[in-house]
């Protein structure tokens, strides 16, 4: 169990490095210049990390766990409208994650988290085959990560609720589209 120094002071480090990803990639910043924007020294930083990558998984984690409690709190357990208000609501540190995951071990995670996975899985016709349910999958993660990332980058982003509204519409011709077939 953390104190309310440690806490501090990790949240200190995590607010520097997300100043600093907003100009720099991660690959580019130092202890050294984390440290010194949150105005700690170096020893007190690797008492708790050992690189800026260690503190960058330390931020994601974080927000993987706010954004499940975020979700455990709804009644109805799942609304693509109510994940995207929360991601709305902190714009800014998810435009950082966004910008600075160099591999999709981020939005696995998002999307690994067992309310959502389970909303996908029953989503899904059970009536396709097997492979079609697997690329499914697939199709419905990847394609919603990418509208929800053209959306957070965006300078003028639209409300959260058309955002849910487009993806439920993609998805349904997408499905559409397969029964036809």
């Amino acid at each position: 169990m953390e104190n309310q120094r440690i806490r501090v002071t990790k949240r200190m480090l995590k607010e520097a490095l997300v100043r600093l990803l907003e100009n720099k990639p991660i690959e580019k910043i130092t202890v050294y210049e984390i440290c010194q924007s949150a105005e700690i020294n170096r020893t007190t930083f690797y008492k708790y990390y050992g690189s800026p990558f260690d503190l960058m998984i330390d931020i994601q984690a974080d927000f993987i766990h706010e954004l499940e409690i975020n979700l455990q709190a709804k009644e109805d357990l799942f609304s693509l409208q109510n994940i995207l208000t929360y991601i709305d609501t902190h714009r800014d540190a998810c435009r950082v994650l966004l910008r600075s995951s160099s591999s999709n071990t981020f939005l696995d995670e998002v999307f690994s988290l067992s309310l959502i996975s389970q909303q996908i899985e029953d989503r899904i016709l059970t009536t396709h085959s097997e492979v079609i349910r697997k690329y499914a999958k697939e199709f419905v993660i990847y394609g919603s990560y990418s509208v929800i990332r053209k959306w957070l980058l965006s300078d003028q982003p639209e409300p959260p609720e058309e955002i849910a509204r487009i993806i439920f519409d993609l998805v349904k011709l997408f499905w559409n589209q397969q029964d036809r077939a």
